[in-house]
């Protein structure tokens, strides 16, 4: 075990990436010396909205102790496809949990695939860890449906409709009797769970544990009449940041609008509704103050227990969200970057202090990188490497099948919203790409144009178009390797690794020959016969 950790401080400080396996860093340590993971996995928190700059316990004790990751993303940005993309390693196309609710969603949906049969609490179970849960899990969760999944000791998830209560948390314990706080600040009561999990755990120092605390916050209120509002933050908060804005970058209500289908159509937004959206803006970052400070009464237990020292702590959330971002009011569910980039940030035995890494990862990258720190051999179903794995690749697949809903005020739901959208990332290129089930295109080059103001698809060299098309060909419906490495799909002779080598002149005629991909039509949930090349 000590070698491991020496070999991967000596990598990561150096800001390199961990190597391949079998060689430094790699052998599995012995169990009881293997790490902790304590997982804080907040809901709809921004990355680009800077958020984060209002946590200084996260600063302090996560982001000077630990590694940012710039380039990490969901791959469906709603709940419970990403919740569930992060826990089996798999895109949504894949374990096919691609809306909220169901009959495409849900806890329901999620169970009826048996999904908890092969996932990452029962490979660390498998391997003697454990495994407990505390907070919102994903929708469907509810009083007739609390029964636990598979690898938990402790799984004791907030309850519909509890779930986005601020002031009325609705618990359940391995699938027994339902309890009810009426009048507790939800992040609080979260907060005291945990630190008594992580009394618990202590007492059994041979046992390496997974902790995960996921608060709802800052994720709008839910009320009974399935009315959004914005969060309610506890009431020593609920003063703070008067003056605080949305950030005014270019793309905040931009007067110029070229995007696609329903999101052109938006009209500017009205003195009011920034009024709104600024004050929305104010109750989210309120909100995060509880969060924030769970995270520093986590840490400091931690060392309290003699855990610290071995123990990943991980922060992240489920999916970005946008405020007046391309006119949209609040909400997810496009592929624009808000959306879709998120925090994620590590510290622990090994990892490099005050490190920004800018590799793309994804939430699929989430299951290869626990086992990974925690020498387990990774199943062959995980369509991710590792974060700290050198052969990650600079492209991935963004996806969604359901109309867009928007949230706060008014809810508003935009139809024909299925897209298949690629993101590709690499020293040279930052280029976003999306196919719609409208037959409309977007193409970004993200270096130039950060935020996707100025819609290039009818101006770009078709060569390049050609290889982006051929790449969303092979990732729309990938598995495993063929999600890692979609280059090699392309050319079975690896010959090319990325899109410099594709763009050589020699291979113009063979991409300009290769099928399209597109949609059929526009359907709200994922068939696969709707969906392919030309």
């Amino acid at each position: 075990m000590k070698l491991a950790l020496v070999c991967l401080a000596s990598l990561l400080v150096a800001g390199q990436t961990l190597g391949a396996p079998g060689k430094c860093g790699r052998q599995p340590p012995a169990k009881q010396g293997r790490p902790n993971f304590v997982v804080i996995l907040t809901d709809d928190q921004d990355q680009l909205m800077n958020s984060l700059d209002y946590q200084p316990y996260v600063k302090r004790h996560l982001i000077d102790e630990g590694t940012s990751f710039s380039k990490y993303y969901t791959t469906s940005a709603t709940c419970c496809p990403s919740r569930v993309s992060m826990w089996v390693g798999q895109f949504a196309h894949n374990h096919n949990v691609t809306d909220e609710n169901r009959p495409h969603g849900s806890y329901y949906k999620f169970q009826a695939g048996h999904l908890d049969n092969n996932w990452l609490p029962l490979w660390l179970q498998e391997e003697g860890y454990s495994n407990n849960y505390i907070g919102k899990f994903i929708n469907g969760v509810d009083k007739s449906n609390t029964a636990a999944p598979k690898g938990w000791e402790h799984f004791e998830p907030l309850v519909s409709p509890g779930i986005y209560n601020f002031s009325n948390p609705i618990f359940s314990l391995n699938g027994g009797p339902i309890e009810s706080f009426p009048g507790v600040y939800q992040t609080d009561l979260i907060l005291n769970k945990s630190l008594a999990r992580i009394d618990a755990v202590a007492q059994k120092k041979d046992t390496p544990f997974l902790l995960v605390i996921s608060p709802t916050a800052p994720h709008d209120e839910i009320q009974e009449d399935g009315t959004f509002t914005p969060p309610v933050p506890a009431e020593r908060h609920r003063h703070l940041f008067p003056d605080a804005q949305v950030p005014r970058t270019p793309n905040f209500n931009p007067a110029v609008q070229d995007k696609v289908g329903w999101m052109r159509d938006l009209p500017l937004l009205s003195a009011l509704q920034v009024e709104e959206i600024d004050h929305h803006y104010r109750q989210r970052l309120r909100a995060l103050q509880a969060t924030d400070e769970l995270v520093d009464s986590v840490v400091k237990r931690l060392k309290d227990r003699d855990l610290l020292d071995n123990t990943y702590l991980i922060y992240t959330t489920d999916n970005g969200y946008h405020l007046g971002q391309h006119r949209l009011f609040a909400g997810k569910q496009t592929p624009m970057e808000n959306d879709i980039n998120i925090p994620f940030i590590i510290r622990g035995p090994g990892i490099g202090k005050k490190l920004v890494k800018s590799n793309p990862a994804t939430h699929s990258h989430f299951p290869a990188t626990v086992l990974d720190l925690a020498g387990i051999k990774r199943p062959a179903t995980l369509d991710a490497t590792s974060l700290f794995d050198p052969a990650h690749t600079e492209s991935f697949n963004v996806e969604f099948w359901n109309n867009q809903f928007t949230e706060g005020g008014s809810t508003v739901r935009h139809k024909q919203n299925s897209y298949k959208a690629l993101r590709l990332i690499s020293q040279k290129h930052n280029l976003y790409y999306s196919v719609w089930c409208t037959h409309e295109h977007e193409f970004y080059d993200m270096k130039a144009d950060p935020h996707q103001l100025s819609n290039k698809y009818s101006t770009t060299d078709q060569r390049v178009l050609d290889r982006l098309d051929a790449l969303v060909t092979v990732l729309h419906d990938c598995k495993a390797d063929v999600c890692k490495f979609p280059w090699q799909s392309i050319h079975k002779d690896g010959q090319v690794k990325s899109l410099d080598d594709a763009l050589e002149a020699k291979y113009d005629a063979f991409y300009r020959a290769l099928p399209k991909f597109r949609f059929k039509s526009c359907k709200v949930y994922y068939d696969a016969d709707n969906e392919g090349a030309e």
